[in-house]
């Protein structure tokens, strides 16, 4: 997330329009552009005039998704629902769990949305999860999170470690939203986009 999607957010729009404005932005100064070129060009070879306009045209768009790409699971929203059982039973209260493993770089990474996320959403509970019993012998392990999380969550080990990590699939970080009684909703890093911080956010407020 860059500093404008951060301002964004910070100015109350949702987490998609904040994802989706700098796009449309960039075309409509694309726009701009050629619209001076026109007044200021005044080529008489039209097929380089055209070339020249599109290119400027497409400019601002290229230059602002190398800086902020977008990749495959920006924008989805794919959640499983998991039945509650024995093995998932630590997971309690109304909260959402980050499943981790230590030294992971995407679960890491993943702590600047779920700050952000903190800060829009203040009466949402949010709990690191370390699915690794490596991390009860290395304490360096939770420190590296939690450095990171700057006390704007918990950051704790899994009492179950290998249920846990069953839940997760293996794959982490794994979001899971845990609202009491209900069935526990998961969703993968790949398929926790925008539209999913949204619906989340609706579904606390």
């Amino acid at each position: 997330m860059n500093s404008f999607e951060s301002f964004l957010l910070n100015s109350g729009l949702s987490w998609t329009s904040s994802k989706v404005i700098p796009y449309l932005l960039m075309i409509l100064i694309g726009i701009i552009l050629v619209v001076l070129l026109k007044r200021i060009l005044k080529l008489k070879n039209k097929p380089v005039k055209i070339i020249i306009q599109l290119l400027f045209f497409i400019l601002p768009f290229i230059i602002y998704f190398i800086s902020t790409p977008i990749y495959e699971g920006d924008f989805s929203n794919n959640s499983i629902e998991i039945n509650r059982s024995d093995e998932n039973k630590e997971l309690q209260g109304k909260k959402l769990v980050v499943l981790s493993i230590p030294g992971c770089q995407y679960c890491f990474a993943a702590i600047g949305r779920m700050k952000k996320l903190k800060e829009r959403v203040p009466s949402l509970e949010i709990e690191y999860l370390l699915c690794s019993n490596d991390s009860i012998n290395n304490p360096s392990y939770l420190k590296w999170y939690s450095d990171e999380a700057n006390n704007a969550f918990d950051i704790s080990v899994a009492e179950n470690v290998e249920a846990m990590s069953k839940l997760a699939e293996g794959v982490f970080p794994t979001f899971v939203l845990v609202n009491n009684n209900e069935p526990l909703k998961k969703w993968s890093n790949d398929s926790f986009g925008v539209v999913a911080l949204d619906e989340l956010e609706i579904s606390i407020e």
